[in-house]
């Protein structure tokens, strides 16, 4: 049997790995994507009734390079019979459940996607100058790595010993919803958009109180103003990419508003059903840092306005504290032919690849590299563009340049 030899293989498979098979389904490029779980599900403790995304829903896997895929969200309302009701609707940001939906509906249609293969180990062949990844009792080979393993719920240390039974993470809310309804008060700790959606989901049905802490010092909504969404763009992320290191950091530490906020028209459903409650039982406390947990749930802040401590205790614990990278353990094999930035952030060149010869590529890593678009669906498909067009040799995918109208460089 002839030993294949992929051009591009993928290790994970959420939307950004996804997006890159679909492109790579009308290429002469021979591709594999493998995923350790057994279907896709984005985010399922998350897929909340009312949720939406937070970019409207051209910023799909492929139509901001391939506006005429027959992947688009377009295509997929178009195959559903729902095309023209979702025209009158009139509405840009769809809900997560759709979103999902149409991610299922693209998978359907692709064949070069495995699931229930979970990447053990991969290893470099110096004389033959391709990768050995292995899976399942077999051996595939590949000239390109694609890693897009996600990331992991971010959960503080002095948290981790009490992750049980009430107190989770909020990925894990609607496995455990039922279980949260039967408790007497509830505090969510976090100020972004899951925090803000199972807020408004428990004021729907929930009969308890409810607590709401931030260590921001608002509920701040996202900014979609034009001259900031023009950040959202190849031109913002060639300038953030040149900065020097301690500008990056500075720069990302005053940015929270542009991708950490939450949905304007989600603040104002909230503020009305507090509104409209006879005897409000929700009590929001911004500028409130959960430093420690206790026996009873007996939650540590520190008020950062006062600089006091104060104990709160609690029946259930929401942590919305959101997520991080977590390094695969199967790159230990090749972590010599990785750039490191530091021992736990991989060095990411412009176009994605992490090492020398444009060979491993990193999908939503490039946080500490190309800016505060790393995790934003629309930017991930001209990711996606930038490495196929890499591997290529040549510009498949034309992506529009000098598009804002603010220059970020220098004059």
């Amino acid at each position: 049997m002839e030993q294949i030899i992929y051009d591009i293989l993928g290790i994970g498979l959420g939307p950004f790995n996804l997006g890159l098979a679909a492109l790579c389904q009308s290429l002469e490029l021979n591709s594999l994507f493998m995923e350790k779980a057994d279907s896709f599900n984005w985010h399922p403790g998350l897929l909340l009734d009312d949720a939406r995304l937070q970019v409207p829903f051209y910023a799909d896997l492929v139509t901001p390079a391939d506006p005429c895929s027959k992947f688009s969200y377009i295509a997929f309302l178009h195959a559903r019979q729902r095309l023209f009701r979702f025209v009158i609707r009139n509405n840009l940001y769809i809900k997560r459940q759709d979103y999902n939906d149409y991610c299922r509906w693209v998978i359907g249609q692709l064949s070069n996607i495995r699931f229930s293969y979970k990447c053990e180990n991969i290893e470099f062949d110096d004389a033959k100058k391709y990768y050995r990844v292995y899976s399942n009792n077999e051996v595939y080979h590949a000239k390109h790595i694609v890693i897009g393993v996600g990331t992991v719920p971010c959960i503080p240390g002095f948290v981790k010993n009490w992750l049980q039974g009430p107190v989770l993470h909020s990925a894990d809310y609607l496995p455990k919803k039922d279980m949260l309804l039967q408790q007497p008060d509830i505090s969510i700790i976090g100020s972004g958009q899951s925090a803000a959606e199972i807020i408004f989901d428990l004021l729907k049905c929930y009969k308890g109180k409810l607590n709401w802490f931030s260590k921001a010092d608002s509920f701040f909504p996202m900014d979609n103003s034009k001259f900031s969404l023009e950040k959202t763009s190849p031109d913002y992320v060639d300038y953030f990419y040149s900065l020097p290191e301690i500008s990056k950091k500075d720069i990302l530490s005053r940015q929270t508003n542009l991708y950490k906020g939450i949905n304007e028209g989600l603040i104002d459903s909230i503020y009305g059903m507090l509104d409209d409650a006879a005897v409000p039982s929700t009590r929001l406390y911004p500028g409130c840092e959960l430093q420690s947990i206790q026996n009873g749930y007996t939650l540590g802040f520190q008020h950062l306005g006062f600089q006091q401590h104060f104990d709160h205790l609690a029946s259930a614990v929401i942590l919305a504290t959101g997520y991080h990278q977590l390094l695969p353990s199967f790159i230990g094999p090749i972590s010599h032919h990785i750039q490191w930035h530091t021992q736990q952030r991989y060095k990411v060149n412009r176009n994605y690849s992490i090492d020398n010869n444009n060979s491993i590529f990193v999908q939503n890593a490039d946080l500490h590299s190309h800016g505060f678009n790393a995790a934003d669906l629309g930017l991930g498909v001209y990711r996606n563009a930038t490495i196929i067009n890499t591997i290529l040799g040549y510009t498949h995918f034309k992506m529009e340049q000098d598009i804002a109208f603010q220059q970020f460089g220098m004059p």
